[in-house]
């Protein structure tokens, strides 16, 4: 089974990241974990770096398929606890493999069938990242955008109502001075009509007055002359 072949790695490595996010790029913990060539005088080596769960998760996929690399490998885990020093380990292991395996096959498999195998992951994991990245990111995002149209929208409308309320105000308030002015010049004018009608009354009153005495007077007067 290729790596190709191998579902639900993205998903995997997602719940692996999610547990490790402050661990190092699985990336370069994978690289350091891959072996290298045996050189003729092998240097100290500094001791690797714990893998994330991310990229032990990734490099068993890397892994999955057998090869002479992996044949290695699976004679090496039994040694580790076992053999310390790590050349000796190597040897010893690799003795187990030497009648099928050669050293430049167990390269070869490394450069030619795990590298690639990482690379496909790679590739793959992107892809399954921007899948997620559809899924979960551009919902909000498309929900995101549609409340910020309808608060856009709700900030026009109350800026509308506002203005629109500040006018009827001013015209209310307009319309109240108007009818103030009307309601005083209507008082002055009752008052005058009212002034003007006891004036007129006044002189209805008088003017009677001056009727009734000379009514008076005529009947004295016939009283007088034909009595």
């Amino acid at each position: 089974m290729t790596t190709q072949d191998k579902p639900g790695l993205g998903t995997q490595l997602w719940g692996a990241m999610k547990g490790a996010l402050i661990d190092e790029d699985p990336m370069a913990a994978a690289r350091r974990a891959r072996p290298q060539a045996p050189a003729a005088e092998p240097a100290q080596q500094p001791e690797p770096a714990a893998m994330s769960p991310m990229a032990a998760t990734l490099m068993a996929q890397v892994l999955s398929k057998a090869t002479a690399y992996t044949a290695l490998t699976e004679k090496l885990a039994p040694l580790e606890s076992i053999v310390i020093d790590e050349r000796t380990r190597y040897r010893a292991a690799y003795a187990l493999i030497k009648g099928s395996r050669s050293v430049e096959q167990v390269l070869q498999a490394i450069a030619m069938q795990h590298v690639p195998a990482l690379e496909a992951e790679t590739g793959r994991f992107a892809s399954q990242l921007q899948d997620k990245e559809r899924q979960e990111v551009d919902a909000r995002s498309r929900e995101l955008q549609s409340l910020t149209s309808s608060v856009d929208a709700a900030a026009q409308q109350v800026a509308q109502l506002r203005e629109d309320t500040e006018q009827r105000i001013r015209q209310i308030e307009a319309n109240v001075a108007r009818d103030r002015e009307r309601q005083a010049q209507l008082a002055r004018e009752i008052d005058a009509k009212r002034q003007e009608i006891a004036g007129v009354q006044r002189q209805f009153d008088a003017a009677a007055r001056s009727v009734a005495l000379a009514l008076d007077a005529a009947a004295a007067t016939v009283r007088r002359h034909l009595a």
